[in-house]
């Protein structure tokens, strides 16, 4: 092959429900499903410190009931938020 032709990339199908359809066609704007699915996949691949984080979080949410993850998953959201307002407030002094 020479070397400016790129590999044909690999090619699958996907099954779905329609569930999950209607939540990617929602969430994906002007982008095609399959670049929504690469992008997740890369994500997922490389991985950050978020995905790390929700990483060890998922088995101790998996024990809670609906009302006690959503109490928690509100409060570490307002915790979160709380640390970036300061963060920012830092980064203005500084």
């Amino acid at each position: 092959m020479p070397k400016s032709q790129k590999p044909e990339p690999v090619k699958f199908t996907v099954r779905m429900s329609p569930e999950l359809r209607l939540i990617i066609d929602e969430m994906r704007g002007e982008k095609s499903i399959n670049q929504i699915i690469n992008e997740w996949l890369w994500s997922k691949a490389v991985g950050d410190g978020a995905d790390r984080v929700a990483d060890s979080l998922r088995p101790a949410l998996a024990l809670m009931d609906d009302a006690d993850r959503e109490e928690f998953v509100a409060s570490a959201i307002t915790v979160v938020e709380a640390l970036t307002r300061a963060g920012r407030r830092q980064r203005r002094k500084g």
